[in-house]
Parts: structure tokens; C-alpha cells; sequence
């Protein structure tokens, strides 16, 4: 026998009231969903008409409950989660019995002002919301916080670090930066706040967010927790007080990351980062630069003013910091753990500040923006809203560019290497959005407002055009990596060579009006021992070889005769040759060397093959002119072993296991004797470099794929040795890269550099002695690892 439905056979009540509201609702939109479904259709996902039983129910003979507890959007009260618990404790100790059907009525089906809320418009919400705000903001912050014995429902670990800004905390005219979402804030603070418009999305959908966070904080080995949240001048402070990082912190260009210290993320541990930031490559062996950070953008003047530090966006600093801290020797690292810790906290860090920033969240609208994910009843206004073009296209600001290039160079260098495609992509777009690329198009036009130029503006320029070379850079750099085209061609580039490093970080000391006159586009010669004065020149020409290699794998111009192209390129090598000798020309006149031969391994200590009476005057030089000669003999080691490296791309192949076939019989061609005598002086290069720099610590992110491509020949060498006969050249050439590699492999360690060097040294061993069998046996296990890194059309290069 049917029993009595719990409801009434619609969902909606009976409408009541005056003719004029009766009419109002009949032409509302009827609704299309019921008020609850029974338990069955909820599980199948079915529509359900509300009845009981169901008519689905009734047609298929399940058996129709109402039994499931109903949910409410949003995070429960404290209190609600206190009782049950006690609940659950007392209900172990008694027999469950079914509710009667009174107590299923009231429990499971909401009451009729809960029922009048389904129809508030979205304005009446937001100003009900707003209101909600106002009342209960003192009743907020006067709850007392759980303690760490909490329930585990209510405890929350962020990786050590606090997302959401420390109110109270930042230094007075700090301009206040975008909050965590209101979802992740109420858990990361363990107090409840009241929702606001802004949260609307991140309450609403408050289930999915908190199974989104384990995404976040999913690492197995961060496992701290936020310290107990103690409450501050009537506000619940979420960081470490202001008295306590201001006297930790030494710079104050960290200020914007203040609300997100904790004690696992000190401001003296930042400071420490900084310092490592400071250094310059290859000046110390026991306190190393950063890898990742391969010039520094910003003048350090200008960064670390005592009084007024340039405005650096978070999600920058955060980044830099986290650059430094994968290989910074600092004893708070050296604990196991630690620096995993820090490094994944720093990324998750600088990945949510960035995502506020990050104008892929938004999509244009007649009128405005919009965010991606945004629905139409939830148009409400927010406060992070990015900077538009005149065509209202959503942009960021050089900080942002920085901030995705730091983070491709990083991820670039981990064992996922084909992961950093997409910050690499960001940070393209940015850039052409931004037109860093036309910064100087119209110079003809702005040169009396170029004149008249105030040093910020004219600095502000000068960080854009650096930006966009290092981009350009690292464009011809990805490009060789992972075997793909230049997605920034030189023909759009109307920037002006970047400042030589010594103008530069000396700018607020030079006049203006002599600056030094500068070409619009690529530069082609080395001129100093900055980033941009030597390694631009040879990605420029490893650009120009990169297009040609593409070229000819143009389904209908690939059959083109290359010849003049090639021709070009090695004229504009030799000339970049040249300029490289008038620079190791010049170290010579400085150390007091000139009219003979430069020995780089003397250039070191400033020393040199002369008496004591000509030392003399060279050891009361400054020890500063001695480290400048040091690392100008140190880019002309690594210039001279990277141009070897473009002649051997240039006349040579790229794929190991198609040189080793030689199925286009390319050994017999002049191309492979002038890339062979290349590639041998190659090989001498980097003995010379192991000398001066034994720890290959000056570029040693740039570094291993030049190494690579400059090392395939030699394995051509060695696996043709059993049939040419021993060579001793040859084989002291490969024994100098594979000490290369294990040098790289030790200072930063890269699986590729690990498998070619058991390749080569498993090729020597088998050259050397061993069975025919046992040969067979490691050329197979040599082509299975090379088959992991191919050139070929289509391949990824060290995109594994």
C-alpha cells in the first residue's frame, strides 16, 4: 500500500497574495527542475518529478526513499561541524533506527524561506550578501580559532605557506595585492568569514573547491601546517607580525611578499635567497649563482633602493626566489627535505600569484571583460580587473613576461621537460600583446620625446627591451632543445639592441644625451662580457642556422639549394669570430700581456708569464678589474666553444642515430671534413673551459645542449674506430666530454647528460677490447638510448 508522500505533489508552493502578484508569477519562467530528487534518480542522475513514490520509480519498481541528507552550498558553520561530531561519537555507542517520517520531513526538505531564496534575483543577492557582510564582520573575527587538536575536517596544510595576505601586516602605502579565493581563505585561516560578492563562484561551488585543494597541498612530503591563527588589533592576523620581519628583513623590495611569510618561509630565508641572486656565475665555487637566473633584468640600484626598491609585482619576486632556491647552498637547505619543501611551497606560491595576473583568465565582451569561467548570473564586479589595449584586449606588464620566462626556464630544466611549453607560451603572447617587439618602431617619430625623457621613463624602456632579447634568446635556445621552428622571427623585431651591462647598471651616473647610439634589431657581434653583449650575437646565428635546417624539411622548398644561405651564415660567423678575438685582444692590453700569446689559465689570478718587476704593478690593481678580466676570459672560452658548436650544426646532422647510419652517405661529402675539424676543436675548447671554470658553474643551464650537439661526432668517431683503427685524438677528445658531462651532470644534474655520457664511455669500452658478441650487444643498448633524443622532422628533441 502506497504510504502519504512526504510533500505535496509539486514542488512549488501554493501561490497566495493579490491579483497583481498572482500575475506577476504566472508569467514567470516556470521552473525546470524539481526540489529534490528521491535517492534513486539522484545516484542515476535522472530526472526526477519530486513524488512519492516517483514516477520512474513506479514505472521500473525500485523502491522510491527520500533518505539522503541534503547538502547546503557553502562551508558549514563551526558549530554545526562541533555537533556533529558529538553526534557521531554518541551514535557508536546506541543502535540506529530509521527516522519516523515526520523527522525525514523536516530534515530533508527545506523549509518555505529557504524555498523564497531560489527566487531572490541576483541583485537582491548581492545586496543581501553585502549587508550579511557588514553585520556579522565583528562576529567573525571574534570566534576563537580551532586549535591544533582540531578535528581533521578542520585542519588544512598549504605547504607551509599562508596565501592569504596578513592584514595588518604590509608596510603603510603598500598597494594591497589580490587575496587568495574566498573558498581556499576560509580554510587556510580556520576561521569562518562571511561570504562576500567577490566569492561568489568559490561558495558556490564549495564542494568542488575543496576537492580541488588537495591539487594544491597533494605532495607527500609537505606535510606542515599553518601556525594557529592569533588575533591582531581585532583582526585575525594569517603571517608573522609586523615587528617580526621587519627586523628580519634586509631588503625592501620584498615588501609585496610580506603577507605571505611564515616561519617555514622566513623573511631571512628570503633574504638569503636574494643573496644568492646577488652573485654573478663563475665568480665563487663555494657560493654558486643561480642557474636559472641567466641575467639580471633590473638594475640593482634601482631594485635595491634603501628607500624607494622598485615596484616588483609578487608573483615575480616569488618566482626569482624560487629559481634560487632549487641549487642555493644555505644551511636551512641542507636538512632532508628542506629544500623540497621550500621549492614546491615558492612554486605553488608564485603559480596562484601569477594566475591572478595571468590575462588568459579573461575573455572579451561587448563592454568589458569577462573571466573564462564565469557564468551570467554571477557578473559580479571584481576588483583584480588587468589592463586592456586600445582594442580591448586584456594584458599584463613586463613583471609578467618575466614571471612566465622564469618559470619556462625552470621547468625546463627538470625531468619534464616538455611541461615548460606552456609557460613558454604565456610569456610569447604577452610579449606580442604588449608589442615589446615594436618598442622602437616609430623611433624616427619619438626621438625629441626620447631627448626629453626622464631617467624612470627611459629605464622603464630599457627593462622592456631587455625582456623581450632575453625572450628572443631563450626563443633560438628552446627551439635547438626541443627541435622545433622560431616562433620569433627577426624580421619583427624593431627593438634596439640592449645597453652594454656596465652603461646600464651605472645609468643614474651617466648623461642622458651620451648614451651610446645603438642599431634597431639583432646584433651579430660579441662587443662585452654582458649576457646581451656575447650570448644574443650567437643566438642570432643559431636562429639563422635553425631556419635553414627547417627548411629542408619544406615538403616542396626543401629541395632548394642551401648553399648561398650557408654561405651567409658563415661569413656573419667569421665576423662574429673576429669581434670575439678583438675582445680576448683587449684582456690582454688590460693584463698587461700584450704582443703575447693569451694563457687563459693565468688570466685567472691575474698573473702572467713575466717577471716580478711587471707583476708588480698588475698586483695593486683592484680586485674588482681582476674578477671583470676573469669573467670576460670566461665568455670568451665559453663564445669560442659555442661557435664550434654552429660550424658542426651548421655543415653537420642533428640526429645521432641518423649519423651513425649515414644512409645519405654524408661522411664522404667536404661537409663532414670541415665539421669533423670543428668539432675536434670543439672538444679542445671545453678542455680549455675545465680548466678555468673545473665546476662548468658560468652557464651551466645553456650549457649541455651545446655540449650535446657538439659531442655526436665524436660518438661517430668512436663507433667507427673498430673498423679505421685506433686513434688516439680522438679518443682523448671523447675522454674530455664525457668528463664534461659528469662535471654538468654534478652541478646540474640533467638525464640526458647522465644517458649519452654512459653511451660514449660504453662506446670507448667496447672499442677498446671486448667480444664481437658483446660489441653487438652495446650498440643495441646505445641506439635504445639515443632513440630517446631524436632530430628528426617531427621529433622533440630533449622533449621526452
Amino acid at each position: 500500500m502506497a504510504q502519504s508522500p512526504p510533500q505535496a505533489s509539486h514542488p512549488w508552493p501554493p501561490i497566495s497574495g493579490t491579483e497583481d502578484q498572482v500575475a506577476h508569477v504566472a508569467h514567470a519562467r516556470a521552473r525546470k527542475r524539481t526540489r529534490m530528487a528521491c535517492d534513486k534518480c539522484s545516484s542515476s542522475r535522472t530526472r526526477c518529478d519530486g513524488l512519492y513514490p516517483c514516477s520512474r520509480c513506479q514505472d521500473y519498481g525500485y523502491s522510491c526513499h527520500y533518505d539522503r541528507q541534503i547538502k547546503k552550498r557553502g562551508r558549514a558553520k563551526r558549530s554545526d561541524k562541533l555537533d556533529r561530531v558529538s553526534e557521531t561519537a554518541a551514535d557508536k555507542s546506541i543502535t540506529n533506527t530509521p527516522p519516523s517520517d515526520t523527522q525525514t520531513s523536516q530534515n530533508q526538505f527545506p523549509s518555505p524561506t529557504e524555498q523564497e531564496e531560489d527566487h531572490i534575483s541576483p541583485v537582491e543577492s548581492y545586496r543581501r550578501l553585502s549587508l550579511q557582510r557588514q553585520t556579522h564582520s565583528h562576529a567573525a573575527t571574534s570566534i576563537t580559532p580551532l586549535p591544533l587538536g582540531s578535528p581533521p575536517g578542520d585542519t588544512f596544510s598549504l605547504e607551509g605557506l599562508n596565501l592569504q595576505p596578513t592584514r595588518g601586516s604590509a608596510r603603510q602605502g603598500q598597494q594591497r595585492q589580490p587575496s587568495a579565493p574566498n573558498g581556499l581563505e576560509r580554510i587556510v585561516t580556520g576561521c569562518p568569514q562571511p561570504a562576500t560578492p567577490n566569492d561568489t563562484q568559490a561558495s558556490r561551488n564549495s564542494a568542488q573547491h575543496r576537492h580541488s585543494i588537495p591539487s594544491v597541498t597533494s605532495s607527500p612530503i609537505l606535510n606542515f601546517t599553518l601556525p594557529t591563527p592569533k588575533p591582531l588589533q581585532g583582526e585575525p592576523s594569517f603571517g608573522i607580525p609586523h615587528d617580526t620581519w621587519a627586523s628580519e628583513c634586509r631588503y625592501r623590495c620584498l615588501d609585496p611578499l610580506m603577507p605571505y611569510f611564515t616561519p617555514v618561509f622566513s623573511p631571512s630565508l628570503a633574504c638569503d635567497l636574494v643573496d644568492i641572486f646577488l652573485v654573478d656565475p663563475g665568480t665563487s665555487l663555494f657560493r654558486c649563482a643561480s642557474p636559472y637566473i641567466l641575467t639580471r633584468i633590473f638594475r640593482k640600484k634601482s631594485l635595491f633602493h634603501p628607500t624607494s626598491p622598485r615596484q616588483t609585482s609578487p608573483a615575480l619576486l616569488a618566482t626569482i626566489l624560487w629559481c634560487c632556491a632549487q641549487t642555493a647552498d644555505i644551511s636551512a637547505l641542507l636538512v632532508p627535505g628542506s629544500r623540497a619543501n621550500l621549492t614546491n611551497a615558492l612554486y605553488e606560491l608564485a603559480t596562484f600569484l601569477i594566475s591572478r595576473r595571468d590575462p588568459d583568465r579573461w575573455r572579451r565582451i561587448h563592454g568589458g571583460l569577462r573571466t573564462e569561467n564565469e557564468q551570467w548570473q554571477e557578473s559580479i564586479p571584481d576588483h583584480a580587473m588587468p589592463n586592456t589595449t586600445e582594442s580591448n584586449e586584456p594584458v599584463g606588464d613586463v613583471d609578467d613576461v618575466l614571471t612566465f620566462l622564469l618559470l619556462c626556464i625552470g621547468v625546463s630544466a627538470s625531468d619534464f621537460k616538455s611541461d615548460s611549453y606552456k609557460w613558454w607560451s604565456k610569456a610569447r603572447r604577452l610579449a606580442m600583446t604588449l608589442r615589446l617587439n615594436q618598442l622602437d618602431a616609430s623611433q624616427d617619430l619619438d626621438l625629441g620625446a626620447t631627448q626629453a625623457a626622464s631617467l624612470a621613463e627611459i629605464e622603464a624602456k630599457e627593462e622592456k627591451r631587455r625582456v623581450f632579447w632575453l625572450l628572443f634568446a631563450l626563443d633560438r635556445h628552446l627551439a635547438l632543445s626541443f627541435n622545433r621552428t622560431l616562433e620569433i622571427p627577426d624580421s619583427i623585431c624593431d627593438v634596439y639592441a640592449p645597453l652594454p651591462e656596465n652603461i646600464w647598471e651605472n645609468l643614474d651616473e651617466i648623461p642622458l644625451h651620451s648614451l651610446p647610439q645603438r642599431v634597431i634589431g639583432p646584433p651579430t657581434i660579441i662587443t662585452g662580457a654582458g649576457f646581451f653583449e656575447y650570448f644574443l650575437p650567437l643566438m642570432v646565428i643559431l636562429g639563422d642556422i635553425i631556419e635553414i635546417h627547417h627548411g629542408q624539411h619544406h615538403p616542396r622548398m626543401g629541395n632548394f639549394d642551401s648553399s648561398f644561405p650557408q654561405s651567409v651564415i658563415k661569413n656573419t660567423i667569421a665576423n662574429c669570430e673576429g669581434s670575439l678575438e678583438r675582445l680576448a685582444h683587449q684582456i690582454e692590453l688590460e693584463s698587461g700581456a700584450a704582443g703575447t700569446p693569451m694563457h687563459i689559465s693565468n688570466l685567472v689570478t691575474g698573473l702572467n708569464h713575466q717577471d716580478s718587476s711587471s707583476r708588480r704593478p698588475l698586483a695593486r690593481e683592484p680586485t674588482t678589474a681582476m674578477g671583470d678580466r676573469s669573467h670576460m676570459t670566461l665568455v670568451v672560452a665559453y663564445s669560442t666553444f659555442i661557435l664550434h658548436v654552429l660550424h658542426v650544426l651548421l655543415h653537420g646532422g642533428w640526429d645521432p642515430i641518423k649519423m651513425l647510419d649515414n644512409d645519405d652517405d654524408w661522411i664522404t661529402t667536404p661537409r663532414f671534413v670541415e665539421c669533423a675539424s670543428h668539432a675536434i676543436a670543439a672538444s679542445e675548447a671545453v678542455s680549455e673551459i675545465i680548466k678555468l671554470d673545473p665546476e662548468l658553474n658560468f652557464m651551466p643551464y645553456l650549457f649541455g645542449i651545446y655540449l650535446l650537439h657538439g659531442s655526436f661526432i665524436l660518438l661517430l668517431f668512436a663507433d667507427r674506430m673498430p673498423q679505421l683503427g685506433p686513434n688516439q685524438s680522438v679518443e682523448q677528445a671523447c675522454e674530455t666530454i664525457i668528463r664534461a658531462h659528469e662535471v654538468c651532470v654534478v652541478t646540474l644534474s640533467t638525464e640526458f647528460q647522465r644517458n649519452f655520457r654512459r653511451v660514449v664511455r660504453s662506446t670507448l669500452y667496447s672499442v677498446r677490447g671486448g667480444s664481437p658478441a658483446g660489441r653487438e650487444e652495446h650498440k643495441a643498448a646505445r641506439r635504445q638510448i639515443l632513440s630517446l633524443y631524436r632530430w628528426t622532422r617531427g621529433a622533440k628533441g630533449l622533449g621526452i
